[in-house]
């Protein structure tokens, strides 16, 4: 059974080790090593303890996290889309993927942001993440911009009766 919950603070050391392990499994190969190589728990327990404005949800099974959701309820300037909310992160350990953790924590933050559009970008290498946020209802925008030497994919999903 999956337990979404709100990030705890004495969850942020076990919440930044499933960041750098998710981001590993996720983007060695497809990004530079030399990227992949900063993100390790302790870089991401100190962006976790300095970004207090996101709010985060954990999945825990038998009381192991096993992924994370983190969003802003204001989206970042760039994106273009007033008064929308922004995914930030959705990270799931390979082993728990395909087994609705995901679906899970993106249904939960939706819930909590309520209604309003919601926004979010993927990395066009990123095919599994892509496909999974349009099987969530996000459409793509034909919007890409460049995060140093990769480029994103901006996504929008917006709530019934916006245009």
């Amino acid at each position: 059974m999956i337990q979404t919950l709100p990030l705890a603070p004495e969850d942020i050391p076990e919440k930044a080790a499933v960041h750098a392990q998710t981001w590993q499994e996720t983007y060695r190969g497809l990004l530079p090593d030399e990227l992949n190589d900063t993100i390790t728990p302790q870089f991401a327990e100190d962006v976790t303890r300095r970004l207090t404005s996101l709010r985060t949800l954990v999945a825990k099974i038998d009381g192991r996290i096993v992924g994370y959701i983190s969003w802003s309820d204001r989206c970042r300037e760039h994106f273009s889309v007033n008064g929308a909310a922004e995914i930030g992160n959705l990270y799931v350990l390979r082993d728990f993927q395909g087994r609705g953790v995901g679906r899970e924590l993106l249904e939960t933050a939706l819930a909590r942001i309520g209604e309003q559009d919601v926004v979010l970008s993927a990395f066009s290498s990123n095919v599994a993440a892509l496909g999974f946020y349009e099987h969530m209802g996000f459409e793509r925008t034909g919007v890409t911009f460049d995060e140093g030497s990769m480029e994103e994919t901006k996504l929008v999903l917006r709530h019934k009766g916006y245009v």
